[in-house]
């Protein structure tokens, strides 16, 4: 029987007892956590649960920022069998009420600054911990009874909640095998022309991950993740990281700061670095450039360390990786087609040598992946048609409590269970995959399906254009018309931007209005603002 992966609890523990434990396991500025308290905290963390009376299969939230209390309350209660969840931390009491209700909450770790909020959202008989409290040392300080044992359950749950792009946060149930498989944590990569290690059991795991330390060549540690923990793509990069026994390194800020970033990599000496598309990468280009003419130099003493930069979760522009690797010729960037229900779907690879399929999406080894039309009828390559992108493989149950919307997301057809991603695409001739949007985002105008992200990717690459969100507004001839919201770098020619719009798509796709502003498109989490988009082209049309 093929080994399909443990409880990630196990994993951990069997990673601590082998790894040094004074290596670092979380790095956040000054604070240190080696991998003999990583594991040790969570063993009393998990203790402490299940003496105020949480019992496995029982959900807890992490509305916490990207400090070391976040894994070590995720990792505490899947020790436990305890059910983790992240909530983000933006959300007021309502939004907090509605989804404490549904998932089913019996404990929330939260802090200071919204502690107060979340506990009066939270059911009666719910238990609140503040990690920045007394209360928090002492759980993380509890008692270990004689008795103690990891919860080994290698379909044990976690959660995780999505967006809410359409509609309310739904929680995505992932069983840690199908979450072994989905997130590729026994895959181990080897030179090019090589094909990768996949661990035959927990045992070859540990042993991968002890042979290739913090020295060997092939280590990817330490990893600065600079994206949410409280976002999926966040969530799944750290899991990965340190299932593999590496060093995660998260920043130590409130909120994300290009300047601070680029401190921590030469700091650290990471050899690579997470983000989410274009927020991150737009200031982090910014700041090596500004950081190279103020110094007279190149700019790479800051990414002397780095190897890798990978984004998931949002669109990251081709310009702007090659503004990146401008600045470090061997960077590698890795662009991943993924979503809290599926992980990974497709991948590209960019380099000084150029991208992998020419920029467009190969799909992931392992899976078997199509495109189906709106009536679930296959669009094979070689076909000319956009469809949605789909795969089989390791998935999750689907989601928590919404019956209607798993039969939608997870089809049978042909007799095999699918995920039905929301992605749009056509193949290419080459088998790679041209991704064109989010389903939930198309535009229908006069008939034709009009894409936002294909429309900001081409308005993108004109140089006076900052940032940019195309949404739509009601049209009497055609039901609605294409608008695009930009954010400008100081002064921008119109009708140069409309011309840069027609070299690049078909007609109906052109904006027929430009919406210019000085205000951030972006959300606090660097996600795209389509509210205030739209609230701005409203306002102008």
């Amino acid at each position: 029987m093929s080994f399909s992966g443990a409880n990630f609890g196990v994993v951990l523990k069997a990673l601590a007892g082998v790894i040094p434990p004074d290596r670092p396991a979380l790095v956040h500025g000054k604070r240190v956590v080696s991998w003999g308290e990583l594991d040790a905290i969570t063993d009393r963390i998990a203790a402490g649960l299940t003496a105020r009376g949480l019992k496995p299969g029982d959900i807890a939230g992490q509305m916490l920022r990207n400090t070391p209390d976040y894994l070590l309350a995720y990792f505490g209660c899947i020790k436990a069998g305890v059910v983790p969840v992240n909530v983000n931390y933006h959300y007021r009491q309502r939004e907090l009420s509605d989804i404490f209700t549904r998932f089913g909450l019996k404990a929330l770790f939260t802090e200071s600054d919204f502690a107060g909020t979340a506990r009066d959202a939270m059911p009666d008989g719910a238990v609140t911990v503040d990690v920045g409290s007394d209360d928090w040392a002492a759980l993380c300080a509890s008692d270990l009874p004689g008795a103690f044992a990891v919860h080994d359950d290698a379909q044990a749950l976690f959660l995780t909640a999505t967006g809410g792009t359409t509609g309310m946060p739904k929680a995505v149930m992932w069983p840690m095998d199908e979450a072994w498989g989905a997130f590729s944590i026994g895959v181990w990569q080897r030179p090019p022309g090589t094909p990768p290690l996949i661990t035959a059991s927990l045992a070859e795991q540990v042993a991968e991950a002890v042979r290739i330390g913090p020295e060997h060549p092939a280590s990817t540690a330490p990893l600065l993740l600079l994206s949410p923990l409280m976002h999926g793509a966040g969530q799944f990069t750290a899991v990965i990281h340190l299932l593999k026994g590496g060093t995660l390194a998260l920043l130590p800020a409130s909120k994300f700061e290009a300047d601070l970033a680029l401190d921590e990599v030469q700091r650290i000496g990471a050899r690579g670095i997470f983000i989410v598309g274009d927020a991150f990468a737009l200031p982090l280009a910014d700041r090596l450039e500004a950081r190279a003419k103020e110094n007279g130099g190149d700019g790479a003493d800051a990414l002397a360390s780095l190897r890798s930069i990978t984004s998931s979760g949002a669109v990251f522009s081709a310009a702007l990786k090659q503004r990146l690797i401008a600045q470090l010729p061997a960077l590698m960037i890795i662009d991943a087609l993924g979503s809290s229900e599926s992980s990974g779907t497709g991948i590209v690879i960019t380099t000084a040598a150029g991208s992998s399929g020419d920029g467009k999406f190969q799909p992931l080894p392992g899976r078997e992946t199509k495109l189906f039309d709106e009536h679930l009828n296959e669009i094979p390559p070689g076909s000319d048609g956009v469809g949605i992108v789909a795969r089989t493989g390791p998935l999750p149950l689907g989601y928590l409590g919404e019956d209607e919307k798993n039969r939608q997301t997870f089809p049978t057809i042909g007799g095999k269970r699918w995920l039905m991603t929301g992605d749009r695409a056509r193949w290419s001739a080459d088998g790679t995959l041209e991704f064109i949007g989010r389903d939930n985002m198309c535009i229908n105008t006069g008939g034709e399906k009009v894409f936002p992200e294909e429309v900001e990717a081409v308005l993108q690459d004109h140089p006076g254009v900052k940032d940019v969100r195309v949404v739509s507004l009601p049209d009497a001839r055609f039901g609605r018309k294409v608008v695009a919201v930009v954010q400008s770098e100081g002064e921008i020619d119109e009708a140069a931007l409309d011309a840069c719009a027609r070299a690049g798509l078909a007609g109906y796709k052109i904006p027929r209005l430009y919406v210019f502003t000085e205000s951030s498109l972006r959300l606090n989490n660097g996600k795209p603002d389509y509210k205030t988009a739209q609230a701005l082209a409203e306002a102008e049309g």
